[in-house]
């Protein structure tokens, strides 16, 4: 598999980000397994939803898929804006392990990733899957423009699961797929708590499953190095 990273010069946000920040959870506020609900064609529990999605309806929903670990995937389908956000309500966290499985379903112009340190829903970084590049990235959203900080080369298929895993601590975020390791981002921009949030492009049908949380409440950079 080839590999192109780009790296980009860190830039710090302004204060105002910060007056959007939550208190940091503890390890016991938030569950190591999301369970988003079983009921086919409901919005999946304990989230939030930007946009809202016409006429107060959310472009996400719970659909059977029996290629799903419990049978439930999260879906995301027609997004009315350029991307669409589902916030995680229970948590606002700096450093954590956060894992979910993704499926891209329309094909070529699928993105779908993590959305996480949400301070405002136009601020945040974003780990995400690029079918039309073919990448793995890293980026900085700000002011609702993002700006890529590592992309590297991946096999982005469509109808399969791809566990995509970033691990935050402090200014370090060690990404995997399919539990091999991808890259090793550094950014200082955004150094509080905020929302984490499954993230997808306005083109994009796709489904989202086994979701996990860990909050580290004494993290250690990971150092981890390109084979």
């Amino acid at each position: 598999m080839g590999r192109s990273v780009h790296s980009l010069p860190i830039m710090l946000l302004t204060a105002a980000l910060v007056a959007c920040q939550m208190p940091a959870a503890t390890a016991g506020d938030v569950p190591a397994l999301i369970d988003p609900g079983r009921n086919a064609g409901a919005a999946p529990a304990h989230f939030d939803f930007l946009p809202a999605g016409r006429e107060g309806r959310t472009e996400w929903t719970l659909v059977e898929d029996p290629t799903a670990a419990g049978g439930f995937a999260i879906e995301q389908r027609g997004a009315a804006a350029s991307h669409s956000l589902a916030i995680y309500k229970p948590a606002s966290l700096k450093n954590a392990d956060i894992s979910l499985r993704i499926k891209a379903t329309r094909g070529a112009e699928d993105r779908a990733g993590i959305a996480l340190r949400l301070a405002g829903s136009d601020n945040y970084y974003l780990v995400r899957l690029d079918a039309p590049k073919q990448q793995v990235l890293f980026s900085r959203v700000t002011n609702g423009l993002e700006e890529e900080i590592v992309g590297v080369d991946a096999d982005i298929a469509t109808n399969a699961w791809r566990r995509l895993a970033v691990r935050a601590t402090e200014n370090e975020f060690v990404v995997t797929l399919d539990g091999v390791w991808m890259f090793t981002a550094f950014d200082k921009a955004i150094p509080h708590a905020g929302r984490i949030a499954l993230w997808s492009a306005a083109a994009s049908t796709t489904r989202f499953d086994s979701i996990t949380i860990a909050p580290l409440s004494n993290p250690e950079p990971a150092m981890m190095t390109r084979p």
